[in-house]
């Protein structure tokens, strides 16, 4: 039976309901839809301010090619912005799809993302070209970088080749990029940082326009190479890598980010998967019969005393270290005793053909282990000591950590300078990610991340020395007693300090590592310290916990020690020798196979910051027209294998002598010739011990009888500087005081900068030849002596002319005194271990150089103004 037909009135009705229904989705839809917004700058402007939650001004915008409209209407145009916190306040470089329709107006923005997250840098000067983009960095009063991006993906800047690693990086890109494909980046670093810059972007890359006030310079960046070409001074490229983790870091860190989850979680579940290897670990190490034997000694043994290095004299500056008595009743093999890596190829300090006592250097490096756990017999922590007479540090930061408040992040690889890579013989990691505490770095000069107050450091100072202590109360990067602000080159903090004198863990810290409150994993950790004698120890242990590695670093003999990196794939040392890094000509291996971190990992792309040691190269630098500097003929400090005293002849026929800094201390003593003053005669002779050790005697020349030049031996003043002399004058007759300190350095200051108290500072007044590296008048010299650097050069000719203080002048001497005090004579040179050694007097008055042993670079800094410590309540 069939129905009967809808009746003509029944049909309309159904349509009639239909079409109401479809009308009220209709309505509910467009109230559900975000209004449309014209499509002009300030209401763009203000939707992306509003997605932020930031300011976003009305020229700080700028669109990407358009994908059609309908994709446009649906998913969004994207954008590339300028926003900040407040309307001056620093701004971040974002990326966001807005929703636009066929007719141009704004629907709405989705999907924002920061780029940059850069808190104290501004990002500015926003140009976008095709799929190419660039902006500027400025801060602290400088533009200090600038960044190029591929908008189209990253490409070969991903270094994912597997199938799984690219859909990991895919993933990645996305949570940071908003795009699956990634963004490509170059970032440029400014190594003198200018006032301003233009930035232009054509189709062959970027050009970039530096205005160093009066002066302008430019550089510009290909495009397809990646590079900087033609090279432009002091403007170096990095390309940003994407590299390739590990599943599980990839998961850790990716779950982190979602602002749903976070650290925590992932904090907990670390913390129950080493205790839970920590209890297998001990109770295997129970049942199979460790325990027998593991007995504590009855009096836990003192740590070794090291030399201090102001004692050394002819010996090795406490190095190598003492061997470590062990705290257990039976030592291990090895336990303690100091051996030589056995790498064949390992780089040895280079050898100076033809110096008196040549002697071989020592290793550079040395290992041992030691058991430092009293309740755990069976861990062990790796110590290798490396000699800072013979090391030069460096550190890096990685290609993600530190994440910088300012610019792009490090290079994440050792230096591409072969001045550096060819001296690389060891690199080693550095501290925490960024959102583990965000202790503070410095990168020559460039800060990465501001430092914290009170928190352990490793510094580097411009000439070579490395301090380690707490930071002061500050977080500005001042304020460590007796080094000057402008002297520190880098730095790098990490916790709080590990060992500070005889105290480990000194302030009693129960968190070290992004672990729960009141937990201490037993985990790999890696540390380093420095030792009285100023050399420095890396220990790493594969199944340790802080307190036991500070402890480690106690029995080692080290005064302070600061906690490094932690946990599997971010620990390790390894010893390198590079050839060249193209084509990986160069050798590495890992301080032993329990670390887990790639040996290339320095050399390639370190994700993470890292510390590297090259060998100290004691060579002057050249001379231009000059012979290349040899060791000089004659005895030299100890110890004999490192050179304190060079020598080049220039093409005028100018003999050079240097003194290298830190290799001599130096005294004046009165010619018999030179006039009494009314508190007697000066001194004549070195003391005893000085005089065994004298390098050589420089005559500096005797003071006419009518008007005696100024002359003060042992703080005792025989005559005072001639206070009317003028000290600059173009007629060339100005003075100046060669001034040996009670401490032993030379200085050359002009009478006004003399200290009130001379305590036994001695003093020779000589004509001045040069002033602010600029000769003063055209006075002839046969003999001139300046300082630089903390070098003393002295330049010896035939017959008088301009060569001594051209030349002296070249070395980058700011002061130069002629070797002259007013009566003409010759300039005697004597040298001890030569046909003509040094005199004990002089009818002149002389110069006399004291062999100093040469000294380890590293050191215990304290802090002008400390951290208080907390208050007891």
């Amino acid at each position: 039976m069939t129905a009967p037909p809808a009746s003509p009135t029944a049909a309309l009705a159904s349509r009639r309901a239909a079409l109401a229904a479809f009308s009220a989705l209709g309505v509910v839809v467009a109230l559900a839809r975000p209004s449309p917004v014209e499509a002009s700058s300030a209401g763009v402007a203000l939707l992306l301010g509003r997605a932020t939650g930031r300011v976003v001004g009305s020229g700080d915008y700028r669109w990407e090619a358009s994908r059609g409209a309908a994709l446009d209407a649906l998913f969004g145009r994207r954008v590339l912005f300028l926003a900040g916190a407040a309307k001056d306040a620093p701004r971040d470089l974002f990326r966001a799809r807005v929703r636009v329709t066929p007719e141009g107006r704004v629907l709405e923005v989705v999907d924002a993302r920061n780029l940059t997250a850069t808190d104290l840098g501004d990002d500015h000067a926003l140009v976008l070209l095709g799929d190419k983009a660039a902006y500027a960095t400025y801060a602290f009063g400088q533009e200090q970088s600038v960044s190029y991006l591929d908008l189209a993906g990253e490409g070969p800047q991903n270094l994912a080749t597997h199938a799984a690693d690219r859909v990991m990086s895919a993933v990645t890109n996305y949570q940071q990029t908003g795009s699956f494909a990634g963004i490509g980046r170059v970032d440029l670093t400014l190594e003198l940082p200018t006032p301003r810059l233009g930035l232009a972007l054509d189709e062959g890359g970027l050009r970039v326009s530096l205005a160093d006030g009066a002066s302008a310079r430019s550089a510009r960046l290909d495009g397809a190479t990646r590079e900087v070409v033609p090279e432009a001074e002091g403007v170096h490229a990095q390309a940003v890598q994407h590299l390739p983790k590990r599943p599980i870091f990839w998961a850790v860190d990716t779950v982190r980010a979602m602002p749903e989850i976070g650290p925590a979680p992932i904090a907990w579940l670390e913390e129950r998967a080493f205790y839970a290897r920590d209890q297998a670990r001990r109770l295997s190490f129970k049942v199979g019969g460790g325990a027998e034997g593991s007995e504590l000694a009855k009096a836990a043994p003192p740590p070794p005393k090291l030399l201090d290095a102001a004692e050394a004299g002819e010996g090795g500056a406490g190095f190598p270290p003492a061997d470590i008595p062990s705290i257990w009743k039976n030592p291990q093999e090895g336990e303690g005793a100091w051996v030589v890596p056995t790498q064949a190829w390992l780089k040895r300090f280079p050898s100076f053909p033809g110096v008196p006592g040549q002697a071989t250097a020592p290793s550079m490096f040395y290992r041992t282990f030691v058991r430092s756990d009293e309740e755990r017999p069976y861990a062990k922590v790796l110590l290798v000591a490396m000699d800072m007479r013979q090391l030069d540090l460096g550190m890096e930061g990685g290609m993600e950590d530190p994440k910088p408040a300012v610019g792009p992040p490090g290079a994440g690889r050792i230096p591409r300078e072969k001045a550096v890579f060819g001296r690389v013989a060891a690199a080693f990691n550095g501290g925490f990610k960024t959102e583990h505490g965000s202790y503070g770095m410095m990168v020559r000069r460039r800060v990465l991340l501001p430092p914290q107050p009170g928190a352990a450091a490793v510094v580097l100072l411009k000439d070579g020395r490395v301090g380690m202590g707490s930071w002061g109360n500050t977080t500005k990067v001042s304020g460590l007693a007796g080094i000057d602000d402008g002297d520190i080159l880098s730095f790098r903090q990490n916790l709080d300090p590990l060992l500070d004198g005889d105290k480990v863990n000194p302030t009693g810290r129960s968190l070290w590592g992004f672990t729960l409150p009141g937990t201490s994993m037993q985990t790999e950790r890696s540390g380093i310290c420095v030792t009285p004698a100023g050399h420095m120890l890396y220990a790493w242990g594969d199944d340790v916990s802080a307190n036991t590695l500070g402890k480690a670093m106690k029995m080692a003999g080290c005064v302070y020690g600061m906690h490094l990196d932690m946990n599997p794939h971010h620990t390790g040392l390894v010893f390198t020798n590079i050839t060249e890094i193209k084509g990986k000509a160069y050798k590495t291996e890992l301080l032993t196979n329990q670390m887990e971190i790639s040996p290339d990992r320095f050399i390639e792309f370190s994700p993470k910051d890292f510390f590297y040691m090259m060998v100290s190269d004691p060579t002057p630098p050249p001379l231009e027209g000059a012979r290349p500097w040899a060791p000089e003929a004659g005895t030299q400090p100890a110890p004999a294998w490192h050179p304190g005293v060079w020598s080049t002849r220039t093409a005028l026929g100018v003999e050079v002598s240097l003194v290298s800094f830190g290799r001599a201390t130096y005294r004046i003593r009165g010619g018999k010739r030179e006039p009494s003053g009314a508190s007697g005669e000066a001194l004549h002779e070195l003391g005893e011990a000085d005089a065994k050790r004298a390098l050589f005697a420089l005559t500096l020349g005797t003071s006419p009888e009518k008007r005696p030049w100024g002359l003060a031996t042992d703080g005792r003043v025989v005559h005072s500087p001639h206070a009317a002399a003028p000290t600059a004058a173009a007629s060339g007759e100005g003075r100046a005081l060669l001034v040996a300190r009670e401490d032993g350095a030379l200085a050359i200051q002009l009478a006004r900068e003399l200290p009130a108290d001379l305590a036994h500072h001695d003093y020779a007044e000589l004509p001045l030849l040069a002033d602010e590296g600029r000769a003063v008048g055209d006075r002839p010299a046969r003999a001139a002596l300046g300082i630089a650097s903390g070098n003393v050069y002295i330049a010896r000719a035939s017959a008088a002319g301009r060569g001594p203080v051209e030349a002296l002048v070249a070395l980058g001497c700011e002061r130069v005194v002629q070797l002259e005090r007013g009566v003409a004579e010759p300039v005697s040179w004597h040298r001890s271990g030569t046909s003509a050694p040094p005199h004990a007097s002089y009818d002149a008055t002389t110069l006399y150089a004291v062999a100093k042993p040469l000294a380890p670079r590293g050191f215990r800094f304290l802090p002008t103004s400390p951290v208080p410590p907390p208050t007891k309540r």
